[in-house]
């Protein structure tokens, strides 16, 4: 595992694809925060932590009948290629409800909020 964000993305993504509830990986205080994020817009249900052992963060996934609420994922930022932008040209969604992740110096945020507040950061993904 090279990038653990991108990990728990596609995690979550294959967790759609496989129609499963929910999904379980190792936790960290950026997938929280990545977590958090998805919750807020929707793109999950819900989220725990396992503190018992190791660490585990557990995420309920969401549906609309029977269509996920993630269908696509495309990541930016790699380990061997990061992607950082100014606030006044990140990238807009492919999709009006796409969010688009951004590592700030105030935390993860989404594009629109980003743009708002005048930061600018590491593009990690977007999500549709």
């Amino acid at each position: 595992m090279s990038y653990p964000v991108t990990d728990f993305l596609i995690r979550i993504k294959n967790g759609y694809l496989a129609g499963r509830k929910s999904i379980s990986s190792p936790s960290s205080k950026m997938r929280v925060s990545l977590a958090e994020l998805m919750k807020r817009y929707g793109y999950i249900t819900n989220y725990s932590i396992d503190e018992t052992g190791n660490k585990i963060i557990n995420v309920q996934l969401s549906y609309e009948g029977k269509i996920p609420n993630f269908t696509d994922l495309k990541i930016f930022s790699k380990p061997g290629r990061r992607l950082y932008e100014k606030a006044s040209t990140l990238p807009w969604g492919k999709t009006p409800k796409s969010l688009i992740i951004i590592s700030t110096s105030k935390g993860l945020m989404s594009q629109k909020e980003a743009v708002v507040k005048g930061l600018g950061g590491e593009i990690i993904a977007e999500i549709y």
